[in-house]
């Protein structure tokens, strides 16, 4: 047979049907020649130029590969070296990392390379692209001037025929099937013939370095054998497109995450999502699987869409760590580019810039940015995001604990170009920020899921046969303040009362309202008497060789002290507060000190943490099965982050403890004062007697709260 016998479209379009099956196995498996310029030199840009590459391989065809080495602006060293063909340059310095690939299909087409090149069927030059100075144009230039993203091949058949395609379809597998991809052949023999030719002088020009600005290089002898190293193993019949056509019939259907089924109030979930124009908040109780939730969808707009960017936006560049690596890395999406672009990452504008530029010129089809509410919020990742975005590309904005994206300097995040949206948070609501609250509503399109605290203790997981969340004791215990403490606090409420009525009608008394009942909450918090129930509680838990798994919530103040009492008690016990590192180190085994400390403490060598603020949203300690309110705030997001944390199932966990310490007597109050406490307060008590009526010693806490009113 030969190309003349093959059906062979004169347009092929990835959304409308396989280009694999159609295109590349038919027209490969008569091919005896094939020219190639495949973009950057990546292992993804060698994998595409391989496929469908059996029966061409059979055929004893010789191939020739013109690409461009990936070159930042501090790789002058290294084009100096590849132009003047003097010192070993190695793999990763042109982009190719032959250990960090983990894709079976790109893997083995890899592996075809080196094959072919140990064979001697193979020829790979490097085309370095020179502006006016003759100075190495860089990646981001290239990109933005849409350079070498034209992708062009050139096959002949056993009888001489010659065909060429060309067009921007992309150099990543997991785009071949897209909707927006799309490239032409022309036959030599019909009168597409000049466009071949001008195919072919093209190749021939730039292969023969007669291009004006190229310079043409071979592919380092250390990067071939690397490449030959490399694959050695390689079995030829497993280079068949077909593999890739099963695969592709049996990837996972939207809403599904590689063939695991989400449970029923997830996909409820969803379908409202999908339902109401794929804006939504989502108010999930703490570890009831938001977070899976919301990477179902993204796994949906991945399928629907050929070209994307997600923006997952975190409170703490810790739980953008956890996204990245725990959470999105376990269901192996394989996303084209995922990367972390926060103030604790070098050059991160560039980088983002880099994202932006690559997504748009057809070399990462599907990317995922991890970054914090500050940078989301930032002037610069707004205007670089905006200002390099491809208008091909679909945005998706995930905002995780969003309820802090309300606020007036991190509310910028919420841009309107995102087209997917979905807010995270058990509670979405802002405490004393009714203005940010309707913000926030409004944006996800005033819409929400509710699967609550009281729901996940109820309902059974179909997996564990267990609740969604652990069943807790709620031990609450009452002190009074001190003297000065309770003097204090008569004065601060009656400066509150004196605004209650007026603040709901004036910005500026609600302005002051919230300054002094900020004050006024800080006494409560911070109340002397509390240090000594925590003595009582530890003593009992040492007494009862039950002190293990615990975490002490403290505020600032409380810390010192606390970390002092668990000293002097021979407690085993580490901080954990926003000082401790989160970068990467060798003294952690390539953990964050952070992180480290987690490990630990989940390894049972650490018998106590004592937190501060990062404990109380998105990290994931599920041996933790003991906690102490030190510092009980009356928001009641905290309190729902703070139990979250100690009510997680885990492995032979059937039941967690929660000590609260609260306080009783709010000081020597008039019965009017009395009176309007009493109000400021509902809202705490309303709080209080939720967490009560959740427990399993419903009845005994509920008669304690009882005796606060």
């Amino acid at each position: 047979m030969s190309f003349k016998s093959l059906d062979i479209k004169p347009s092929y379009e990835s959304g409308v049907g396989d280009i694999v099956q159609d295109f590349y196995e038919p027209v490969l498996t008569e091919s005896v020649l094939y020219d190639r310029i495949s973009g950057f030199f990546t292992s993804t840009s060698l994998a595409v130029a391989a496929r469908g590459m059996c029966n061409f391989i059979k055929n004893g065809g010789i191939m020739r590969i013109i690409t461009s080495p990936i070159l930042s602006s501090d790789d002058v060293e290294v084009v100096e070296q590849l132009i003047e063909k003097k010192g070993k340059i190695e793999s990763k310095e042109l982009g190719l990392d032959l250990d960090a690939l983990e894709d079976a299909f790109i893997s083995d087409h890899v592996k075809a390379f080196g094959w072919l090149l140990a064979a001697g069927k193979i020829d790979i030059r490097l085309a370095i692209l020179l502006d006016d100075n003759n100075k190495p144009i860089t990646k981001e230039r290239i990109l933005s001037a849409g350079l070498f993203h034209q992708k062009i091949g050139i096959l002949t058949d056993i009888e001489g025929n010659h065909i060429s395609f060309s067009g921007s379809i992309n150099e990543t597998a997991s785009a071949w099937t897209k909707n927006d991809e799309e490239f032409k052949v022309f036959k030599e023999w019909e009168e597409s013939y000049s466009y071949y030719n001008e195919d072919r002088e093209r190749f021939n020009n730039l292969w023969e370095g007669k291009k004006r600005n190229v310079v043409i290089v071979d592919l380092p002898h250390a990067i071939k054998n690397e490449l030959i190293e490399y694959s050695k193993d390689f079995d030829v019949e497993r280079i068949s497109a077909k593999q890739y056509v099963e695969r592709k019939r049996n990837q996972a259907s939207p809403f599904e995450l590689d063939g695991i089924s989400l449970f029923y109030y997830q996909k409820e979930a969803l379908d409202n999502w999908k339902k109401y124009g794929f804006c939504m908040l989502f108010e999930m109780a703490t570890g009831t699987g938001k977070t899976r939730t919301a990477i179902a969808g993204l796994n949906y707009v991945r399928h629907k869409h050929a070209r994307t960017i997600t923006v997952i936006a975190c409170p703490q560049n810790a739980l953008a760590k956890q996204w990245k690596e725990s959470e999105v890395a376990s269901f192996n999406l394989n996303f084209d580019k995922e990367i972390i672009i926060d103030g604790t990452v070098p050059n991160w504008k560039s980088k983002l810039k880099e994202v932006c530029l690559e997504n748009g010129a057809g070399f990462a089809d599907h990317c995922i940015i991890y970054t914090t509410h500050n940078t989301a919020s930032s002037d610069s990742f707004i205007s670089i995001l905006m200002n390099n975005r491809s208008q091909k590309t679909v945005l998706t904005f995930v905002g995780d604990e969003v309820h802090w994206l309300g606020a007036k300097t991190l509310r910028k995040a919420l841009l309107p170009i995102y087209e997917y949206r979905i807010g995270l948070s058990a509670t979405p609501s802002r405490w004393f920020d009714d203005t940010g609250t309707r913000l926030l509503e409004h944006y996800f399109g005033d819409n929400h899921y509710e699967f609550t605290m009281k729901n996940a203790l109820a309902e059974i997981n179909p997996i564990t046969g267990k609740h969604f969340l652990v069943d807790y004791m709620y031990l609450v215990s009452l002190i009074s303040l001190n003297e000065e403490e309770g003097q204090k606090y008569s004065e601060l409420t009656e400066k509150l009362s004196k605004l209650y009525r007026m603040k709901d009608s004036d910005p500026e008394v609600a302005e002051a309202y919230d300054r002094l009942l900020q004050k006024r909450a800080e006494i409560i918090k911070n109340a002397e008497n509390k240090y000594l129930v925590l003595s009582d509680i530890l003593d009992k838990m040492i007494e009862d060789g039950q002190l293990e798994n615990l975490i002490i919530f403290v505020s600032p103040q409380q810390k010192n002290k606390v970390l002092e009492m668990l000293e002097s008690k021979g407690v085993v016990h580490h901080q954990l507060t926003q000082a401790e590192g989160n970068a990467p180190r060798k003294e952690y085994s390539g953990l964050t000190e952070r992180q480290y400390i987690i490990k630990l403490f989940k390894d049972k060598k650490y018998q106590a943490l004592v937190a501060i603020k990062c404990l109380d949203e998105g990290i994931d300690i599920p041996s933790a099965c003991r906690g102490i309110l030190m510092a009980s705030s009356t928001n009641p997001r905290e309190y729902v982050q703070r139990i979250g944390r100690i009510i997680r199932q885990d492995k032979d966990k059937k039941l967690a403890y929660l000590y609260d310490i609260c306080v009783e007597s709010s000081g020597a109050l008039t019965e009017d004062l009395q009176d309007i406490d009493a109000k400021i307060r509902k809202n705490e008590r309303k709080r209080l007697r939720e967490i009560a009526e959740n427990s399993i010693n419903s009845v005994d806490a509920l008669q304690t709260i009882l005796k606060l009113n």
